[in-house]
């Protein structure tokens, strides 16, 4: 979790302090004090990294613009009494995760919130740790060596001072500023005059705009995906950390000299303790989830066996009512083979009967047959009378017959000219015949009526279903940023916590669409239903046919993500291989530079890797059996590694002569070769914006040479 800072004190009189002289030491500026009559010169001051003067909308508006040195001489004006607030300062503590660019815009963000809630002009100064070389015997006394047992601060402490009027600006002649001796802003009241107005009191204002801080800045780290920020205590975050006390000014410096505090000794203990209960919790969680497991494991192997177990029961309960239906239905088995045992013996001596009789049978049918050759040959005067009797019944069938088939037809003939005779012939006069063909007509049109209201019916009902479509896809597409239909990372949300919403490439795609048809997000001339619907009229036929993958991601921005994800999967594992072979490369050669050197070390490093690096993604996108989207990816990713890599030139010349003198000629030399390097190989294909930022790396590359190399304008020692 990113460390939550943010601080408030006034700048007043009765401490002998000056708006002017604030400003210009914050800023490391030259300022004319007009009240006291001086000149205050932090023109030296080192760590300064950028200084902004932002005015409120209402101001912006009106093209008001103002120099620091009359901002803070007016602010400084319009106070008469000699214990006054001239100013406020907000201190605000930067995340080092976050580049210097994103840095810098999360300070200005913030500060242009505070104007425009408390209508003040604010002035922005960011500052970096300034860290000085190592401690060195033998060169006299400087600023830019430690004294001996002195530490460096913390290299992560950037932070912003943001001061701020204590008065509401107003706009006199010309456009000029000007502040109201009788309006002060209501931060700077008494809590009795704020509870006379219904205000909250001031403790619970500085909570509220730490709050807004803290939002701010989560919008920016979960846009990174980086750790966010909580507000709250330790106690309301329910952990048992105990909250390391203020060490002030003078405390940090005698700790940086080696001089041990009382303070300094109190947040050792502090930080000892914290430590010794995160440890024991770490182990306790440990603990916890081995026994959870144990449970779980014990809870499952339980489970299993209960419900195996009615089965088990079941089983020997249908096994046992088996058995005993079988000892029951023994009994008539046995005295069914019994019955049958006693049938067969019965049986046994029927077929003895059966054969003696056929025995008998056989002797009288051959006795019988003796005489049957005769009768067959027809020797015997009955065979001859058989014969004739056969033939005469021939004959008399055979005309029988043919006079059978003769009265059937005779008869068929006269049935069908009856028939015909008994059947009347059509009347064209008839009334039952018109009635039923004027029947008939009126079933047709019937039919033809009711299927015509059905055809109407479900048109209309198409239509107006299209219509409800083109109203929802024209509302999700205008209110594409609102937090209902954008993820809102800044609050921890994810994809898989809201599938229906849009994620940023979704969003960014939908932008570009409307942008390119003219579709506004919100027309102020027109009321929100009249612009909707004129939104929804330009979804069309053409317009649909034409953008499917805009719609179906309207639709369903859920299943456009997963299709997305599935095609840009084979570029995203290729990009973690190369992630991981740089990475390698990288810590290979930290020995041969002579150390990691911190920040100014890792960015010089990535810049030596960077050639590989972009070879590849090269390689990958002029491969066509990848596909399309992948390839579009990797080109996006390529045109983000050439902007990284121009920025971290630009911040490795900054700061690379401010390395120790061991590491500053290895590191000096090989981001120099490199750059020649990058500048050979893909400087045609860098854009303007980038090659400012290494022509500025360059520029403040030489100052820091020169202001080395240059003798000092004090006094020697």
């Amino acid at each position: 979790m990113t460390m939550v800072h943010i601080a408030t004190k006034a700048i007043s009189r009765k401490a002998g302090q000056s708006a002017v002289a604030s400003a210009a030491y914050r800023a490391g500026d030259v300022l004319d004090d007009a009240k006291y009559g001086k000149t205050h010169d932090y023109s030296k001051k080192s760590g300064v990294m950028s200084s902004d003067i932002v005015l409120p909308f209402s101001l912006k508006a009106l093209g008001v613009s103002v120099d620091r040195e009359t901002l803070w001489n007016s602010a400084e004006a319009a106070e008469t009494r000699s214990d006054s607030r001239v100013a406020r300062e907000w201190l605000i503590n930067l995340p080092y995760e976050l580049d210097e660019y994103d840095r810098h815009q999360l300070a200005i963000n913030f500060a242009q919130k505070l104007c425009d809630d408390m209508d003040v002009i604010a002035d922005v100064c960011i500052h970096r740790p300034v860290m000085k070389l190592p401690f060195d015997p033998n060169v006299p006394p400087s600023s830019k060596y430690l004294r001996e047992g002195e530490e460096n601060p913390d290299p992560r402490n950037f932070h912003a001072h943001i001061l701020v009027t204590t008065r509401a600006p107003t706009i006199g002649p010309n456009k000029t500023l000007a502040f109201d001796p009788k309006l002060k802003t209501p931060f700077e009241w008494s809590n009795k005059k704020r509870k006379a107005h219904d205000l909250p009191s001031s403790m619970q204002e500085i909570k509220r705009i730490r709050e807004m801080w803290v939002d701010t800045a989560n919008k920016v780290l979960a846009q990174h995906h980086l750790p966010l920020m909580d507000a709250r205590s330790y106690k309301d975050q329910g952990l048992d950390q105990q909250p390391t006390i203020k060490m002030g000014v003078e405390a940090t410096a005698m700790e940086r000299r080696g001089i041990t505090t009382e303070k300094g000794n109190t947040n050792r203990a502090i930080k000892a303790r914290n430590k010794l209960v995160a440890d024991n919790h770490i182990k306790q969680e440990a603990d916890n989830e081995r026994r959870i497991k144990q449970y779980r494991d014990g809870l499952a192997w339980a489970t299993e066996k209960n419900a195996r177990l009615p089965g088990s029961i079941g089983g020997t309960k249908r096994r046992a009512d088996f058995t005993k239906q079988l000892s029951g239905s023994s009994e008539p088995h046995i005295t069914y083979c019994t019955e049958q045992n006693n049938r067969t013996a019965i049986r046994v001596d029927d077929t003895k009967r059966c054969v003696e009789d056929a025995k008998s049978g056989i002797a009288w049918a051959a006795k019988r047959c003796e005489n049957l050759p005769k009768w067959i040959n027809g020797t015997d005067e009955r065979s001859q009378k058989a014969k004739y009797r056969v033939e005469h019944s021939k004959q008399w069938v055979t005309a029988n017959t043919k006079r059978a088939t003769d009265s059937e037809s005779i008869a068929q003939d006269i049935h069908q000219g009856i028939a015909e005779r008994a059947r009347p012939a059509p009347s064209p006069f008839d009334d039952d015949a018109r009635r039923a063909r004027a029947a008939r007509l009126d079933r047709q049109e019937g039919r033809i009526d009711r299927d015509t209201r059905a055809n109407r019916y479900e048109d209309e009902r198409i239509f107006e279903y299209a219509e409800r479509m083109k109203l929802h896809l024209a509302m999700r597409l205008i209110q594409r940023h609102r937090e209902a239909m954008a993820i809102n990372w800044a609050q921890g949300e994810t994809a898989a916590d809201a599938p229906d919403k849009f994620d940023q490439r979704q969003v960014a795609l939908l932008s570009e669409f409307a942008q390119r048809h003219g579709i506004e997000d919100h027309d102020k001339a027109v009321e929100f239903t009249a612009h909707l619907r004129q939104v929804a009229k330009r979804f069309d036929h053409t317009l649909v046919e034409n953008n499917k993958a805009i719609i179906k991601l309207l639709r369903d921005p859920n299943a456009e993500r997963e299709q997305y994800l599935a095609l840009t999967k084979h570029f995203t594992d290729f990009r973690d291989n190369i992630d991981q072979k740089r990475a390698a490369f990288n810590s290979s050669i930290i020995d041969k530079l002579g150390g990691s050197a911190g920040e100014v070390g890792r960015m010089t490093r990535d810049t030596m890797s960077s050639f590989s690096y972009i070879e590849e993604l090269m390689d990958y996108i002029n491969q066509d059996n990848c596909p399309a989207e992948a390839r579009k990816a990797a080109r996006e990713h390529l045109a983000d590694t050439l902007d990284k890599t121009c920025q971290q030139f630009k911040l490795a010349l900054r700061d690379v002569n401010s390395l120790p003198t061991t590491q500053r000629k290895s590191y000096s030399e090989a981001i120099k070769a490199t750059l020649e390097t990058f500048t050979e190989q893909y400087g045609k294909e860098l854009s303007e914006s980038q090659h400012k930022a290494i022509q500025s790396g360059l520029e403040s590359y030489r100052h820091q040479v020169n202001k080395t190399h240059s003798p000092s304008r004090g006094f020697s020692p």
